[in-house]
């Protein structure tokens, strides 16, 4: 899996590109909006994971853009504040999905890997934009 890892803390991004690296993921890492769609158009990541608080822009606020610069990834927000930005899993404009800050490496991975599923899933079926799964 290929994963974008969009955070402006260093040493977040670090860890979190070490753990699925060794896990057997390519990753690359941009620290804020204008790198990660500079990123996102050359790598072409499977998984954009953002960061929902990043200096001077709101993850939420970047999605239309990492939309546009790479159409296939799917847009997972990363975040400790899960109750500011659950609501807008589903929304049309909103992201693929959401993680929590702080999981192991493995189980990051897991949640990533499950996301990826269901957006190829729908993406292949013609359900574009992102949505909420099945319970």
């Amino acid at each position: 899996m290929k994963v974008l890892v969009v955070d402006d803390e260093a040493d977040y991004r670090y860890l979190v590109g070490v753990g699925l690296g060794i896990l057997g993921h390519a990753v690359e890492e941009a620290d804020d909006g204008e790198a990660a769609c500079r990123v996102a158009s050359e790598f072409r990541p499977d998984i954009i994971l953002i960061d929902y608080v990043l200096v001077g822009e709101n993850g939420l606020r970047l999605l239309p853009k990492l939309r546009h610069a790479s159409p296939g990834s799917a847009l997972v927000l990363h975040t400790v504040e899960r109750e500011h930005t659950t609501p807008y899993v589903g929304h049309p404009a909103g992201p693929d999905g959401l993680v929590e800050k702080g999981q192991a490496p493995s189980e990051l991975a897991t949640a990533l890997e499950g996301i990826l599923t269901y957006h190829r899933a729908r993406s292949s079926s013609g359900d574009l934009g992102p949505a909420r799964p099945p319970s």
